[in-house]
């Protein structure tokens, strides 16, 4: 696909936004389901401390010069005491067949399929600005249990392509910059109000998707719109939106 950059764009959120997924069953189905595949290094608990770990270190990088899925790798191999050559083979093999699987956890929000045409058709690059500590092949997957296609946008944010991650603001100055559009120009769409919402904090535009808002409490960024899917759908469509 080429992209449609320098213009205006859409940055939108996926789990719970686009995707409605029941995290609570979802996290813990898809580590014990990972952890299978680990048990000859570790039991399935100390393999999900692990996990956790590394992710977490993951989260917290604030080094440019590495993209997310190094600084996970390199950190959770250390606690494994595998070299990567190790485990990456196992963990291609549970993308492919494992983690297809856990669809079950994921079905489509109405009105998504319709913000992501209303956007192209108005000629906004569209970004899915999801939290980039997956795979590509994960929030691939994840993106057809929602009925979308990654043929449906301009750029993912994945593990292997990004550097930072949400809530830092780092992450949405390195989306401007590989779409070639200001941050003034975004609008950004997500219903976690510290992570996603915290585009504000670059000079982004922002859009509060309710039904399932994540509110971890304290100050709130800025919202400049808020409401259903096919209230920013119509915002996109409509004359109101200024970007």
């Amino acid at each position: 696909m080429t992209a449609r950059t320098g213009g205006q764009a859409l940055l939108i959120d996926l789990d719970g936004t686009i995707l409605d997924i029941d995290q609570d069953r979802f996290v813990p189905a898809y580590i014990l389901a990972l952890a299978q595949r680990f048990t000859a290094y570790l039991k399935p608990e100390e393999f999900a401390r692990c996990l956790l770990a590394s992710t977490r270190v993951m989260i917290e990088n604030n080094d440019a010069s590495s993209t997310n899925e190094a600084v996970f790798y390199d950190d959770f191999c250390r606690r494994l005491g595998q070299p990567y050559a190790a485990i990456a083979p196992i963990v291609k093999q549970f993308y492919e067949q494992d983690f297809p699987k856990l669809r079950r956890w994921g079905k489509p929000y109405p009105g998504s399929g319709r913000v992501v045409e209303t956007a192209r058709a108005r000629g906004l690059a569209v970004v899915l600005a999801t939290q980039p500590v997956f795979p590509l092949t994960a929030i691939e997957q994840r993106l057809s249990w929602g009925g979308l296609s990654p043929a449906d946008f301009d750029l993912i944010t994945a593990a292997g392509n990004m550097h930072f991650c949400k809530p830092r603001a780092e992450y949405y100055l390195e989306i401007s910059a590989k779409i070639n559009t200001p941050p003034g120009r975004c609008l950004m769409a997500g219903n976690d109000v510290q992570e996603d919402l915290c585009a504000a904090a670059v000079g982004m535009k922002t859009f509060l998707v309710e039904g399932f808002v994540l509110d971890r409490g304290g100050p709130a960024p800025a919202i400049n719109h808020r409401g259903s899917l096919q209230d920013l759908a119509a915002l996109i469509e409509g004359s109101d939106l200024e970007l």
